[in-house]
């Protein structure tokens, strides 16, 4: 299980780099303005269908039933999902492009009647399509998972960045409007991570199996899917509103949640993504009496990775986004209001983290009800936040609100999983050695933060310390 995790975060640091360094361009050449919002919601609306089905609705729903399908079985059961995915992705794809003006009232109404509303709905239809390529790429994803192929699956959102890079160097003068050199990176990345998903598919040597008619596991895999999908969708549901909302907010608020919420991401799929795809492949084969048991390291781990990303934002997360955006077209107004947007964010990672992980129990014994159940809980929150706050506080009110919805989640899932499965004890998240790691990092932080050494020396210095207290407390957990 942590071998696993250990390849999936590697190709992902890969990737993140890459995603790092677009991120840069995209802050260099179009700074905060209300192009880089337009982009980054119009780029939500098929990212958040791809969410409906990424990290965990497919590998939740594929892994377990193919993890217990019998091999002869295999390619019919295969071909059968690819087929069915695929239909229902191009129905979708082609519903997004003709109704791209319903798509703007709901994820951004305050744009309907602004100067901008061409170029928005001529960036959706654009970027819509993307759904087609990123869904598909999402399906194989759970299927090599299956076969333990972790590397190519963990590496192909590297090409979605290396595409935006290479369209806003080769393409940013030939448009009236550069921006449109975005979409075209997005439609071209999700072609390139279609086939290089394919080709390690492939190399599986899968026999080709097709038929009309729907097999029973794959009638089992879009059940399960499709609770998974409701999960993770009331989720998406709450970010929609998000959008909506700061839609409606002084330009450059979304993007400052955007850059902030992708300093989120970095620690997030590096280590809580990777072990929650490694995890399910394990967990799928552990008898419901023993998944407590055999989860408490699991638990364990995520508590100490996640108590040092939160502390190392919540002290250097301006020298962070400094180093990392400050230039071009990046003042120093975004600088500080990215800061305070991650500040917000990053308190809820701990809940966030936990709630995947957690909700993976569920999904190991075929149970997506009770995730599902407890992600509306979340999404609940989040929507009565996101109103109050946001209408009050503006993008940092969405931001808090985005933090206070993944307590509730995991609340519910603690609560949930003690009635449905076993005893979840205090000390799997909170053990000596997580207070000890938290003790040690803070005193540490007050003390760095209070010299007036160079903020880039403080930086790697704390990096130093943050990374081999991390390393010294994961490897007394003894994780094979």
């Amino acid at each position: 299980m942590f071998k696993n995790a250990r390849i999936i975060s590697f190709f992902v640091i890969i990737s993140r780099i890459f995603g790092y360094l677009r991120d840069f361009f995209i802050a260099r050449y179009f700074g905060t303005s209300a192009y880089t919002d337009i982009f980054f919601i119009v780029f939500r609306m098929p990212n958040s269908l791809r969410r409906f089905l990424g990290e965990g609705a497919v590998n939740s729903a594929v892994v377990p039933v193919l993890s217990k399908t019998k091999e002869e079985d295999k390619p019919k059961v295969i071909w059968n999902i690819i087929t069915v995915l695929a239909v229902l992705l191009i129905i979708i794809s082609v519903l997004g492009v003709l109704f791209s003006k319903e798509l703007i009232a709901i994820f951004a109404a305050g744009y309907l009647h602004s100067a901008f509303f061409d170029i928005m709905n001529t960036m959706t239809k654009i970027t819509f399509p993307y759904i087609f390529f990123i869904g598909l790429s999402v399906l194989l994803m759970g299927i090599l998972n299956t076969y333990n192929h972790f590397a190519i699956p963990a590496f192909a959102p590297a090409l979605l960045n290396i595409s935006i890079i290479a369209s806003i160097v080769f393409f940013y003068s030939k448009f009236a409007n550069p921006v449109y050199a975005l979409c075209i990176g997005v439609i071209i990345g999700g072609i390139l991570q279609l086939l290089i998903s394919f080709f390690d598919f492939f190399r599986l040597n899968i026999p080709f199996d097709f038929s009309f008619k729907i097999h029973e596991s794959t009638k089992e895999m879009v059940k399960l899917m499709s609770q998974t999908a409701l999960a993770g969708g009331v989720f998406q549901i709450s970010s929609m509103i998000d959008a909506f909302i700061a839609s409606f907010m002084p330009h450059g608020s979304f993007s400052y949640l955007f850059y902030a919420n992708r300093l989120f991401q970095l620690p997030f799929a590096v280590f809580t993504v990777a072990l929650t795809q490694s995890s399910i492949v394990d967990l799928s084969k552990i008898r419901k009496e023993d998944i407590i048991k055999k989860s408490e390291n699991l638990i364990k781990l995520v508590s100490l990775l996640s108590v040092p990303a939160t502390l190392y934002f919540l002290f250097f997360g301006k020298s962070v986004i400094k180093i990392l955006f400050e230039h071009g077209r990046f003042d120093n107004l975004s600088l500080n209001n990215t800061y305070a947007a991650l500040s917000l964010m990053i308190i809820g990672f701990f809940f966030f983290s936990h709630t995947k992980i957690l909700s993976n129990l569920f999904y190991a014994i075929k149970d997506a009800k009770t995730p599902l159940k407890a992600s509306v809980a979340g999404a609940l929150s989040s929507i009565i936040f996101s109103v109050i706050l946001g209408l009050t506080l503006g993008f940092m009110g969405l931001a808090l609100a985005m933090s206070i919805s993944g307590l509730v989640n995991m609340a519910a899932l603690v609560v949930f999983i003690n009635k449905k499965i076993g005893s979840l004890r205090v000390r799997m998240f909170f053990n000596l050695d997580t207070l000890y790691l938290l003790a040690i990092l803070v005193i540490f932080s007050v003390i760095i933060k209070s010299t007036t050494i160079n903020y880039i020396l403080c930086l790697i210095a704390s990096s130093i310390v943050y990374a081999f207290s991390s390393y010294f407390f994961y490897k007394r957990l003894h994780l094979e």
